[in-house]
């Protein structure tokens, strides 16, 4: 994951942002990306969308909106398998941010209203979509809210111990969860 931070001009007028830069983002990762396809999802308060993961990196950045946001590390050969990392996107806080192929994304929006736009590295065909459950006690994911506005597909999201079981045997079949960073 890569947190990307431009600075914002603010006047009388209003703001200037500049949003993300490809140039950075490649430099950081030293090698080229390319982005197919742009998302723009509008959500309501208290709606909790995720987590989900697909096969494609996605280049994440709200334009309007106080919005929570998770990602957990839910791919099962990484080392940080598992690791959650949460931050907030807001007027006062406007980074983009770079998430690989694989990763676990979801937010919660805590304003009345928020923008969502999202750069992705694949077009969408709803075959390469991973889901994990946005309560699962093995994240423990610290959401703002305990009665989300969620889909249905949201509500039936398997746990991380359901999606990938393997990763919770050790050779004595003693459920642990594996893989945190020290």
């Amino acid at each position: 994951m890569v947190v990307l931070e431009r600075p914002t001009l603010e006047d009388e007028r209003g703001f200037f942002h500049e949003a993300f830069r490809l140039r950075d983002l490649e430099e950081y990762l030293e090698h080229p990306v390319t982005f197919l396809q742009v998302n723009h999802s509008r959500s309501h308060k208290n709606v909790l969308r995720g987590l989900h993961a697909e096969n494609w990196s996605k280049l994440v950045y709200v334009p309007s909106g106080d919005v929570f946001t998770a990602v957990a590390d839910i791919r099962p050969w990484s080392p940080t398998f598992g690791l959650v990392e949460t931050f907030r996107f807001s007027d006062a806080n406007r980074p983009t941010v770079f998430l690989p192929a694989g990763l676990a994304h979801g937010y919660c929006v805590l304003s009345e209203v928020a923008d969502y736009l999202y750069q992705v590295t694949s077009y969408y065909d709803g075959s390469d979509t991973r889901a994990v459950a946005w309560d699962d006690p093995d994240l423990a994911v610290p959401w703002p809210t305990r009665t989300p506005i969620l889909s249905d597909r949201d509500r039936r999201n398997p746990t991380l111990r359901e999606l990938v079981p393997e990763r919770f045997q050790d050779s004595d079949g003693v459920a642990v969860l594996a893989g945190h960073l020290a």
